[in-house]
């Protein structure tokens, strides 16, 4: 436990921006990571990762995969993230406006949309998916709902945010997979992402995350009446929105960024491990 324990004392430090933050902001800021959901919703992220490196099973010694395995837990744990985002949140987000949101988010409509995304957050199996869709080809269309979906969708930002974290993903694994090899023969972090770039194009994996959103977005609100989406909607579109929208997707593409780096430091053995 040291280890999580020097990390987090880290990280609360480097994610503190240049200039000082009023302590309402910081406040403002924890507490709306903790109302959007997203202390819950990142919970799933370390199990992810270690998905990620079981993958790799038999292609490495288990003592390395269970290095990565742990190296995530840490990187990608919750705690961590959230003593990174938050000091980013009240640095793009005026006070004034996280309290409209939190406003929003702390009535009826906010919070069962929000409980719902929680619900769904680490239960979209592929499992849980099939059963949907099974489950969806009895029911007739509704364009209305397809196209509050979408919207939604939009406003959002959720195929730059699920492609970030997909990204996110596979370049910690790429780093962690790196620091394990000897000094000489590592790509290093700007050549692993050059390599993932190449193997996944940004526009592409945008695109095929746009074409996923339907169906994902179907599961997790499929208990949202549309009355409930339209209103969402409409508050994600709006100008308080699309700035909480845009702070939302700045901070989790840069606090995951950075994750993927902390796994490789974490990775290492003895003093490269002791001063992370």
């Amino acid at each position: 436990m040291k280890i999580v324990r020097i990390a987090l004392a880290a990280l609360a430090v480097s994610a503190s921006p240049a200039h000082a933050q009023s302590k309402e902001s910081l406040d403002l800021a924890d507490r709306l990571f903790e109302r959007c959901g997203l202390a819950v919703q990142l919970q799933s992220l370390p199990e992810q990762f270690a998905q990620g490196v079981e993958q790799s099973r038999g292609k490495l010694p288990d003592e390395v995969l269970a290095s990565l395995a742990d190296a995530g837990k840490i990187a990608y744990a919750a705690p961590a993230l959230r003593a990174e985002i938050v000091p980013l949140f009240a640095r793009n987000l005026a006070a004034s406006d996280m309290k409209q949101v939190l406003a929003w988010l702390d009535g009826p409509v906010g919070r069962r949309l929000t409980l719902a995304e929680e619900a769904a957050s680490g239960r979209m199996t592929q499992e849980a998916m099939q059963k949907y869709f099974e489950e969806e080809k009895s029911k007739p269309a509704n364009p209305e709902r397809e196209r509050l979906m979408s919207d939604l969708a939009a406003a959002m930002n959720a195929a730059e945010i699920g492609a970030s974290f997909i990204e996110a993903m596979s370049l910690g694994v790429a780093v962690g997979m790196d620091a394990t090899q000897p000094v000489e023969k590592r790509i290093g972090v700007a050549g692993l992402r050059e390599r993932l770039r190449a193997a996944m194009p940004a526009e592409k994996l945008r695109a095929e995350m746009r074409a996923s959103l339907p169906g994902m977005y179907g599961f997790t609100y499929r208990g949202i009446g549309d009355a409930d989406l339209a209103a969402y909607v409409k508050f994600n579109q709006s100008p308080v929105g699309r700035r909480y929208n845009k702070a939302v997707t700045d901070a989790l593409t840069e606090a995951l960024a950075h994750a993927s780096v902390r796994v490789g430091a974490l990775v290492q053995p003895g003093p490269e491990r002791e001063r992370i």
